[in-house]
Order: C-alpha cells, then structure tokens, then sequence
C-alpha cells in the first residue's frame, strides 16, 4: 500500500518544474538564436567588404593603366633633335628640332562642391591608316581623364568623345552597391639631372644649364562606403609613374 502511494506521488511534473525547464529552453533558444544571427551578420559583412574592396581595386586598375598611357606621342622622332639631310644638294633639308610633347599635360581640378576632375592626353592610331598624328598635335578623341562626382557619389572615366562632341564619361563603380565618398590626385615633380650622359662637363661658368629629365609620379587615394552598410568604408591607394616627361636644358 505504501509503494502505490509513492508511485501515485511521482507521476507527471509539477507546475514549478514545468516553468523552469520552458525557462531554460528559452534561454538556451535565445543564445542559439543570438549566435546565428551574429554569424549571419559577419557573413553579409564580410560579404560586403570584399565587394567594396573589389570594387576599389577594379577602378584603382583603370586608374593606373591610363596613368601609364599619359602623355604618349605616338611619334617619337617628334622629341629628337634631326641632323642636316642632303647638304649641300639642291634637296638639302635643315635639321629638325626636338618638338614639345602636346600630350604632356596632366590637370587635376579639385571642386568642394562637384568634386575632382582628372584630365590629361595620349595619342591614339587612327583606325583608318594605323598611324598617330605626324604632327604630333592632339585631337578631341585623344581627351581621356577620371571624374569624381560629389552629388551622385560615383567615379567616371572619360573615354575620348562622343558623336554630339561632348566628352563621353562612362562609370566605373555601380552606386547600387558603392558609394565614393573621397577621391583625391596629386601630382609630384621630381628633377633628375643627365649631365652625366654630357661629352663636356657642364653648369660652368659660360656653359648652359645640364639637360634634367622630370619625372612624374601621381599618388591617388579612392575610399569608398558599402551603399547598403555605411560602417563598411575602405580607402585604397596608389602611386602610378607617368611616361615622356619632359626634358629641359642642353650639353654644352
């Protein structure tokens, strides 16, 4: 009689029981879940981070390889000093001097309202005859340059002209997924002296000034913000040589 008793007494859970255990179900339910979500939140995170930085690299790219075609002539004899030809015939020609590269020139316009503009030139082969410009004098489709516009937060690239004459800015970032919130270019000048390659020494009294070769370099800073997370922000920079400097002075 005694066991039936304690086994009556031993059936079932009690109502405190039952509320501790769905208590600590919850708890463990909502660590679990915690955990996910965090999980999920570092995927998209990490996610959107390689995409910026793909993004900024592709650009970064575009930026260098046409860093690197600035200031291109296509004809190259146009900088080199040309002997006399034929002298002393009735064809004789005068010598040909080294002419200004048109192509050179490299703008960087900076606007705290629309932003920066990069402009600068190198010569293109006409499809036609394949061959660059004889006089070495640069046309409208030879116009290419980088835009970083404030307003729409995206980064263009000029690819020469288009059929109505305007320059023809194509983007290179996509604002669905990155937002450019700073673009900056700065050009430095550095002056390498070639009066070694001279047969006389030069920078004597009543010689003139050793010829010096400058040679460009432009550093760029791109950061860009993730459109869909503004705490995912990364900032990529680079340092790109520009080619046909400019070489100044004279062997005495």
């Amino acid at each position: 009689m005694l066991m039936k008793y304690i086994r009556q007494r031993q059936r079932g859970l009690g109502l405190v029981e039952l509320m501790v255990g769905i208590t600590v179900g919850l708890i463990v339910a909502a660590g679990a879940s915690l955990v996910a979500v965090n999980q999920i939140n570092e995927h998209r995170r990490l996610i959107l981070e390689t995409q910026v930085q793909q993004d900024l690299r592709t650009a970064a790219d575009l930026l260098q390889q046409e860093m690197r075609r600035a200031g291109f002539r296509g004809q190259a004899d146009l900088g080199v000093w040309a002997p006399a030809k034929a002298v002393g015939s009735l064809t004789e020609q005068s010598p040909g001097t080294a002419g200004v590269n048109q192509y050179a020139p490299l703008t960087v316009t900076v606007d705290s309202t629309t932003g920066t503009v990069v402009s600068y030139l190198y010569a293109r082969q006409d499809p036609v005859t394949l061959k660059y410009s004889p006089t070495g004098t640069p046309s409208s489709n030879e116009q290419f340059g980088f835009k970083w516009d404030k307003t729409t937060e995206v980064l263009y690239m000029q690819l020469g002209v288009g059929a109505d004459g305007q320059p023809n800015w194509q983007p290179i970032t996509d604002p669905d997924n990155l937002r450019i919130k700073d673009f900056r270019v700065n050009v430095t000048s550095t002056a390498i002296n070639l009066g070694g390659f001279c047969d006389q020494p030069c920078d004597l009294p009543g010689t003139p000034n050793c010829p010096s070769q400058a040679v460009r370099e432009v550093n760029f800073k791109i950061v860009g913000q993730a459109k869909h997370d503004v705490n995912v922000v990364r900032t990529l920079s680079g340092t790109e040589r520009m080619r046909a400097e400019t070489i100044t002075g004279a062997c005495p």
